[in-house]
C-alpha cells in the first residue's frame, strides 16, 4: 500500500503541475452550459417572438383586404421596411403577385391564383415562407366558409371527418431532446477533462524517459496502471460533476416554461447521476490511456484521443435520432448512462435493471482493459514505442 500511495501521489503531483490538463477541464466545464444557454435562448426567442416579414406586393391595389389581413399578421410591405432591417432583407427577397382581375374573379366565385416567388433553398426564408403560405390558406378558408354560409350551406360539410387530438405529453416529457443534449455535454466534459491528463501521463511520460525509470523499480505494472487510471479518472469525474452542476443551474435559470418544457432536479437525482458517472470516469480514463500507449509519440497520441473524443458525442446523438431504441442499448457503456440521465432529468422513474447492467458492463470492460494494459507494459515495444 505504501508503494501504491507513492505512485498515486506522484501521478497527482505531476497532473496538477500540468496547466494544459487544468485548462482542458475548465474548458469542458464552462463550454457546455454556455452553448446550452445560447442555443435555448435563441430557440425561446424564435418560438415566442413573431418578427415582421417583408414582402414585395405586386398588384397590392387589387386586393386591399388581403393586404390588410397579412399586415395584421406581421407580413409587411417592403416599402414600409425600416432602415435597420434593410441589410437583413436585401438578400432575402419574397414577392407575392396578385392578378389584376382579383376582385372580378372573387365576385364571380372563381379561383384566384397568387404567385409567391422566393428562393426556397434559403434557410432564413423557410419560417417566413411557411407563415405566409399558412396565412393565405387560412384567409382562403375563411372566404370559402363565408360563401357556403351565404348559400345556406353549413361549412362543416366540407370536412366530414375531424380529429380530436388529445396529447398526453407533459412539460417534462417534452424535454427529451434537451435532456439528451444535457447528458451529452456532461459526458463530453468527462472525456475532455481526462484526455490531456491521459496523454501526459502516458505518451508524455514516455517521451520524458521517466516511464522506463518507474518500470525498473520493483513495482508491478498493474499498480502503475491503477495509479495512472486513478489520476485520470479523478480529473474526468470532477469535471463531469462540475459540468452537471453547472448545466443543472443553467437549465433551472432558463425560462423553459415559456415553450412548455420543464426539468426535474432534486438532490436524489443528483446523487444517482453522480453514482453513474463514477464508473464512467473509470472507463474514460482507462480507455484513453489504452489508446494513448498505442501511439508512437505525444502528437500521435493527441491525434488518437482527439478522434476518440468524438465517441461521447456521436453515441448520444445516435440515440436521440434512433426512432425505436433497442432495449440492449440501456445496458451499454455511454449509451446506457446517457439514456438514464435523460430519463432522470425528465422526472421519470429510474430503471434499476438498466442502471445496474450499464454500470456492471462499464466496470467489467474497464477492468479487462486495465489488466490488458498492465500486461502490455511488460513489453519493450509498448514501453519504447517500437514498431
Amino acid at each position: 500500500m505504501s508503494v501504491m500511495k507513492g505512485l498515486v501521489v506522484k501521478e497527482f503531483r505531476e497532473a496538477f503541475r500540468d496547466r494544459r490538463a487544468i485548462m482542458a477541464a475548465l474548458f469542458a466545464i464552462v463550454t457546455g452550459p454556455i452553448i446550452m444557454a445560447a442555443v435555448f435562448m435563441f430557440q425561446i426567442e424564435q418560438e415566442l417572438d413573431v418578427k415582421d416579414s417583408y414582402v414585395e406586393f405586386v398588384g397590392a391595389q387589387y386586393a386591399p383586404e388581403l393586404i390588410t389581413f397579412l399586415q395584421a399578421n406581421h407580413v409587411q410591405s417592403r416599402q414600409d421596411m425600416p432602415e435597420n432591417e434593410t441589410e437583413k432583407w436585401s438578400k432575402q427577397e419574397i414577392s407575392l403577385s396578385i392578378p389584376h382581375d382579383y376582385i372580378e374573379r372573387m365576385q364571380q366565385g372563381k379561383p384566384v391564383i397568387l404567385t409567391l416567388k422566393a428562393d426556397y433553398s434559403e434557410k432564413n426564408l423557410r419560417t417566413p415562407l411557411r407563415r405566409l403560405e399558412s396565412l393565405i390558406q387560412g384567409y382562403s378558408a375563411q372566404i370559402g366558409s363565408t360563401r357556403l354560409i351565404m348559400r345556406g350551406i353549413d361549412p362543416r360539410i366540407t370536412t366530414p371527418i375531424t380529429m380530436d387530438v388529445q396529447s398526453t405529453a407533459t412539460p417534462a416529457s417534452k424535454s427529451g431532446l434537451i435532456m439528451g443534449m444535457v447528458g451529452m455535454f456532461i459526458i463530453m466534459g468527462l472525456f475532455t477533462a481526462s484526455m490531456t491528463a491521459a496523454i501526459d501521463t502516458s505518451a508524455g511520460e514516455r517521451e520524458r524517459h521517466s516511464l522506463e525509470l518507474i518500470l525498473c523499480q520493483p513495482v508491478s505494472t498493474l499498480k502503475i496502471v491503477l495509479s495512472k487510471v486513478l489520476c485520470v479518472s479523478f480529473y474526468g469525474a470532477v469535471a463531469a460533476l462540475l459540468t452537471m452542476l453547472a448545466m443543472t443551474l443553467t437549465m433551472s435559470l432558463l425560462p423553459l416554461e415559456k415553450v412548455g418544457i420543464s426539468i426535474v432536479v432534486d438532490p436524489m437525482t443528483m446523487v444517482i447521476i453522480t453514482v453513474m458517472l463514477l464508473p464512467l470516469a473509470f472507463f474514460a480514463g482507462i480507455f484513453q490511456l489504452f489508446f494513448a500507449y498505442r501511439a508512437k509519440s505525444f502528437k500521435e497520441a493527441q491525434s488518437y484521443l482527439s478522434m476518440i473524443l468524438l465517441l461521447p458525442m456521436l453515441v448520444p446523438m445516435a440515440i436521440m435520432f434512433v426512432p425505436h431504441k433497442p432495449e440492449w442499448l440501456n445496458y451499454l457503456p455511454l449509451a446506457g448512462q446517457n439514456i438514464l440521465m435523460g430519463d432522470l432529468y425528465k422526472g421519470e422513474s429510474l430503471d434499476w435493471m438498466a442502471f445496474s447492467m450499464s454500470g456492471f458492463s462499464t466496470i467489467a470492460i474497464s477492468i479487462l482493459m486495465t489488466l490488458f494494459l498492465a500486461k502490455s507494459l511488460r513489453s519493450e515495444k509498448v514501453v519504447l514505442a517500437l514498431s
